[in-house]
Order: structure tokens, then sequence, then C-alpha cells
């Protein structure tokens, strides 16, 4: 790509002024609302341009286990995986993605298992231009597939090969909509799959729904592009690339050939906010999942959601786990939580933060709206378990 090119491009993905937002990660990626040209002089980048912007956005990640003390049963090359660690050999190869300017990267925590169920001793990730960068892992969340690394430049070396994503609210998005698949598997080979908008998310909460919080796009992906970008048609990042979600996360699985799923980037980064400030690799819950008053209308209809008595400010609890902390302090189905630990709850995502905010072991109250009236409890969050997956 040559210079006025390139010129071109970053004035179109460049937004007006990179405003900050409530539910995304310190110094995020940058935000815009309509990332298409603002006038008729202006045009929308290419696809082989949106694919040579992300290629220092999107960038690979490999996970490192220990060599075997003793011979594999099938057999392997002892210097063949060529590993920079020495005693460590290559474990999974897949993607992530730069949300900021200060080295932190947001992939799939699957990649990052190993085969006993631990996580990974070492992490690195790097540039088609052949730069490495050691990561740490920040935290992780094994329900949702989501992890947080924070890189370390080589030696002498700084950030300036790294451009942080630009990010679009996948709400924005509609089904049929041109979307492509993003990724940088292991070599010189890089995913970029067109595709389009199968299914958008049933609901925003994961808590009951794997697959239905999920985008679905129509493209096929290879393993290593897990952790990756999908794309709409302004060259802006909507979800991170997930596997099939599985009812237990240490399970290692492969992309399926004929459906895409993607994690809306609302859900990335306001969890991975949280995970950023807990340092937390476990899954904390409340035994119920949740609605918007949105999306309640949605499933209602105007007319029957007119009829609800609704509180001023809250979100509609939905489904819940029959054994769950919920149920065990009293709360219902049907019932509106307002607030967690005196923090009001407007959203989905001030839910889901509010689970790491608050996990700790110690009963917190929260605030639910019934037959209107507002009713305190205390709630134990806890570690979610295995059995209350569902895909």
């Amino acid at each position: 790509m040559n210079i006025a090119t390139t010129a071109l491009l970053l004035s179109i993905l460049q937004p007006a002024a990179p405003d900050s937002c409530a539910g995304v990660a310190p110094q995020p990626a940058r935000q815009s609302d309509d990332l298409r040209p603002a006038s008729a002089s202006d045009r929308a980048p290419t696809d082989q341009e949106i694919a040579e912007a992300l290629s220092t956005s999107v960038i690979s990640v490999t996970s490192y286990v220990k060599v075997p003390t003793t011979p594999s049963p099938t057999g392997r090359w002892e210097i063949a995986d060529e590993s920079p660690y020495p005693g460590y050999m290559r474990n999974i190869v897949a993607s992530g993605m730069v949300i900021d300017d200060k080295g932190t990267l947001i992939c799939c925590r699957s990649p990052l298992v190993t085969a006993d169920g631990g996580l990974a001793e070492i992490i690195d990730a790097e540039l088609s231009s052949g730069t490495r960068y050691r990561a740490e892992l920040i935290a992780s969340e094994p329900t949702i597939n989501l992890a947080v690394l924070r890189l370390t430049p080589p030696e002498g070396g700084d950030f300036s090969e790294l451009r942080p994503i630009v990010r679009a609210s996948s709400m924005s998005m509609r089904a049929g909509d041109r979307v492509f698949a993003v990724g940088d598997p292991f070599g010189s080979a890089r995913t970029f799959a067109p595709g389009v908008v199968m299914s958008l998310p049933a609901t925003a909460c994961y808590q009951s729904d794997l697959t239905g919080s999920l985008i679905h796009a129509s493209m096929a992906i290879a393993p290593g592009a897990v952790g990756g970008a999908l794309v709409n048609e302004t060259g802006a990042v909507v979800g991170l690339l997930v596997p099939e979600p599985q009812l237990r996360p240490e399970e290692r699985t492969n992309p399926l050939p004929f459906v895409t799923y993607a994690m809306p980037l609302e859900t990335a980064f306001g969890v991975g906010e949280a995970l950023m400030k807990k340092r937390t690799n476990e899954s904390p819950w409340m035994g119920f999942s949740v609605l918007s008053l949105e999306e309640l209308e949605k499933r209602l209809g105007a007319t029957k959601h007119e009829a609800v008595v609704k509180p001023a400010h809250g979100i509609y609890i939905d489904d819940m786990y029959d054994a769950g902390p919920g149920a065990k302090a009293g709360v219902k189905s049907g019932d509106f939580l307002m607030s967690v630990s005196g923090a009001k709850i407007v959203s989905v995502v001030d839910f889901q933060q509010a689970l790491y905010y608050n996990f700790g072991g110690t009963p917190v109250q929260i605030e639910v709206f019934r037959d209107g009236r507002v009713i305190p409890l205390m709630i134990r969050i806890e570690t979610r378990p295995p059995e209350a997956n569902r895909r």
C-alpha cells in the first residue's frame, strides 16, 4: 500500500473525537457510532485497505508449555517447533486484538489453557513483521471465553508498530449486513473471510444462554483466527471471534464450518474492564439472567410492556437457576434488579461488571423491585458451577 492510500484509509477510519464512555477498558480503542464517510467526496475503504489496516491491530497470540520429559506416544520432532523459549514448545496459536496504545490485548481464553486445564506459563504475541511481544495474562473469564493480556515490547522497542482497533457498536448491525472475520494464525497466513450477519444476539446477558448472546455470521474461519475480529464494512470491529461455546470451559473446540460466532464488543469491553480491575480467572454469578428494558419490550411487545409496573431504573430478572445464589436470597423471576452494593444498575453491562466488583465471598446487598415495592436482599456472589452452563 502506498503512502497516499494509507493516509486516505487512516482518515476514513479515524473518528473525529475519541469520546470516553462507560463500560470500556482504560485507554479504550477508539469508538464512533458512524464510521462511514462524512460526505460524498469521501469514500469507504476497500476490502484490501481494511485488511491492510487491521494487520497491526489483529495479531498472533501463542501459548507455550514445557517440553515433556518422556517421548510422546504419537511422536514429535524435537526442534520442529523452533520455540523462542528453551524448554518450552508451542501449545496453541490463535489471534488477539490490540485495544489501546499501552499494549493491552483481548483474546479468547481457551487457546491459553493447557491440556491439564491450567493456564500457560508463557504467552507471547507476534506481528507479521516478526516483532514479538511477551504477554502477561491479566485476567480471564471461563464462561464467555475471554482473556485480557498486557504486552511487553522487546528490549529497546515500543508499541509504535501496533494500532488499536477502531470499534463500533454491535447494536448497529442488522441481519444480512456484510462483515469480515479477521485473524492472524501462526506463520505468514492471515484470515480475511467475508460473510454476512446471520443473526444477532437474542439477549445481551450470557448467564443462561451462551450461544444466544453471540453474533452469528456466515463465513468459516480457521482455528487460528479465534480471538480475532468481526469487522463491519467500514473497518470497525463489532465483535470478538470465539469458538462454539462448551458446557465445560476447559474443553477445546475448533470453529464450525457453517457458522462463525462473535462476542459483541460491548460484552468484551464491559467484562474486560472489570477483569483488569479485579484480576480474576473465575466466573462469578448470581444464578439468574437479565434483560434490559429494551429487550423486555421487544419480547413482550409495546402494549404488554407498557402495562408492566416498572421501576425508575433497573433491569428485568428473566431466568432463574433453582439452586443458585439468587434463589437462595429470595430473588424471583419477574423482579427488576435496581442496585448492587449501592451502585445503580441501569444496563446489562452494569450487571455484568457488578458481579466482578462485588465478588469476594462476602454477602452484598441488592435491591429488587417487585409489585411496586423496592425490596432489599442479601446475596452472596459465587463461582459459577459447570453444571449451570448450557449452550
